[in-house]
């Protein structure tokens, strides 16, 4: 019997009848063939448990391999998520090379001063509604 055995609940009374006719005629049993019983029981275990280790022998190796598949898989696979860019951080680097290199700045360069002012006056005075109907006002002042 197992322990699994011995833990389940017999309920029914044929079973519970059936279950101590079974323990009666074990106790009548002399010692010499319980003892062989017990013996063979044990054999019988040792092999299940000796089949059931080798199961896991030979399929062992399998699964350490689909195990380093996968995790070269996850490694060096490639990941769908990307890094966002920073428009800042790249800007500073122009900026920072401007600023470093030998070519002087053009301080007089070709600025329309007047479209600053009117651009800002525009957007301080639009409606929120849309920037469509401002944009049809900006190209017909240039």
């Amino acid at each position: 019997m197992n322990a699994g055995d011995e833990q389940q609940q017999v309920d029914s009374p044929i079973e519970q009848q059936t279950r101590s006719l079974l323990l009666a005629s074990a106790e009548q049993l002399p010692w010499a063939v319980r003892s062989r019983l017990t013996q063979a029981r044990h054999a019988a275990l040792q092999v299940r448990d000796a089949r059931r280790h080798h199961r896991l022998q030979r399929w062992a190796p399998a699964g350490a391999v689909a195990a380093a598949a996968l995790a070269l898989l996850v490694v060096l696979g490639p990941h769908r998520t990307r890094p966002a860019a920073v428009p800042v951080a790249n800007g500073a680097l122009e900026d920072i090379d401007l600023l470093s290199s030998d070519v002087p700045l053009n301080v007089d360069q070709d600025v329309n001063y007047e479209f600053y002012e009117w651009a800002v006056d525009e957007a301080s005075t639009a409606p929120r509604g849309g920037a469509a109907a401002g944009a049809g006002t900006a190209s017909s002042r240039m």
